[in-house]
């Protein structure tokens, strides 16, 4: 059985690469005899491919130009970038099922996850594939234009339509209506434990997920926690806040450019500085895989994050999290799996109440019943994902 997934799987931010890789080590735990190949949305061939340059001042530039030039650009420069791979993508498409899968990629910003999908659905469309859209995020946020690359999926053999909140299940239904109904199937990266294996905590040490703060911005459908600080100070005041509170603190990014780049200045703010000589603050080596983030999250004995999936692969090793908010699909999975007041949206949230919800989250634990809920969730919608293939693997 050949299974192809559609994702993010060599994207800079290694939290889509998690994604990826937890589909694919579910589909085969579950069916030695599926074979999973992975196909990137964004036209990267391999990890580390940069297809674009820059991307914190076009950002910038775009978000000051009307609409409908941005629309025009996005067209005009994705459509030449996707029609470099589309021969590639059509020969990946010959498969038993075609898997469009992970990550809030039904957002309409500028077009971009529009024209990507609604190209991988004329390509599922052409071949006749079977395919299914499993455990993504959706947003409310489609243009026309938008919506009507999205409906393309209609053309094709689509069985099965997984998000992965209510949230997502509701923008779906607004946005998409029809056949097949929408149904819930929680984030792959929940698989995260099972997918890398046991790592050992490090007592006493507290994870700090170092996230751009204009580039949460620019994605966020609402205040991002802790922004009046500034993210250079804020980060800081944190690690600063966890060190006296007695805990060490590794600070860790997820791989994007912008996130790096600020974690690699926070290296040079003096109060930090002092703090890795003597080894109370850890700046690890910057992971280069999903599963090299996989473990330096799951060797933290909790982890504060902005990141939704720093959050997730925490809480699948069963480490107490903290949840800073800037989109809603980050307090949709700490409503689902029970630990909301371990989340905040607070934007003027200080460095000591955060340190203090750390610390209140330690002390609670995660709910063995709670996580094994969810566990059993997860793999139910693989489960379900592989259904989608007809009895007699055509």
């Amino acid at each position: 059985m050949k299974i192809v997934q559609f994702g993010l799987c060599f994207s800079p931010n290694l939290g889509d690469g998690i994604i990826a890789e937890c589909i694919a080590y579910g589909l085969v735990a579950r069916n030695p005899q599926a074979e999973v190949a992975h196909v990137d949305l964004s036209a990267r061939r391999a990890r580390g491919d940069i297809v674009i340059r820059n991307r914190e001042t076009i950002l910038a530039i775009a978000d000051r130009l009307p609409l409908s030039v941005r629309q025009f650009l996005a067209r005009w420069k994705l459509n030449r970038l996707l029609d470099g791979v589309t021969d590639a993508w059509t020969k990946a498409a010959e498969a038993d099922l075609a898997v469009i899968g992970g990550g809030q990629i039904f957002s309409d910003a500028n077009l971009n996850f529009p024209l990507k999908i609604g190209r991988t659905a004329q390509i599922l469309a052409e071949k006749g594939t079977a395919c299914a859209v499993y455990g993504v995020g959706v947003s409310s946020n489609w243009t026309p234009q938008g919506t009507e690359l999205f409906r393309q999926l209609e053309r094709a053999q689509l069985r099965m339509v997984g998000v992965r909140d209510a949230g997502s299940l509701a923008a779906w239904q607004q946005q998409m209506p029809g056949n097949p109904r929408p149904e819930i199937t929680l984030d792959p990266g929940l698989l995260a434990a099972a997918c890398y294996g046991p790592v050992a905590p490090v007592k006493g040490n507290i994870g700090l997920c170092v996230t751009d703060f204009a580039l949460l911005a620019h994605h966020a459908d609402g205040h991002v926690a802790g922004q009046a600080a500034g993210g250079l100070a804020f980060f800081t005041s944190v690690a600063l806040a966890t060190i006296k509170a007695g805990h060490t603190v590794t600070l860790f990014c997820n791989g994007a450019a912008e996130d790096l780049a600020l974690l690699r200045r926070l290296t040079k703010t003096p109060e930090l500085a002092n703090l890795l000589q003597s080894g109370q603050a850890i700046i690890p080596e910057p992971p280069k895989t999903p599963a090299e983030l996989a473990k330096t999250i799951a060797g933290c004995e909790a982890v504060i994050a902005h990141r939704l999936h720093a959050c997730i692969i925490a809480y699948s090793y069963q480490r107490p999290v903290v949840g800073l908010g800037w989109d809603s699909k980050l307090q949709s999975f700490f409503e689902l799996a029970g630990i909301a007041g371990s989340f905040s949206a607070d934007p003027d949230i200080t460095a000591d109440h955060i340190v203090g919800m750390a610390r209140a989250a330690i002390e609670a634990g995660i709910s063995t019943k709670d996580h094994v809920r969810l566990m059993g969730e997860a793999w139910d919608g693989i489960d379900r994902l592989l259904n989608c293939v007809k009895a007699d693997g055509s």
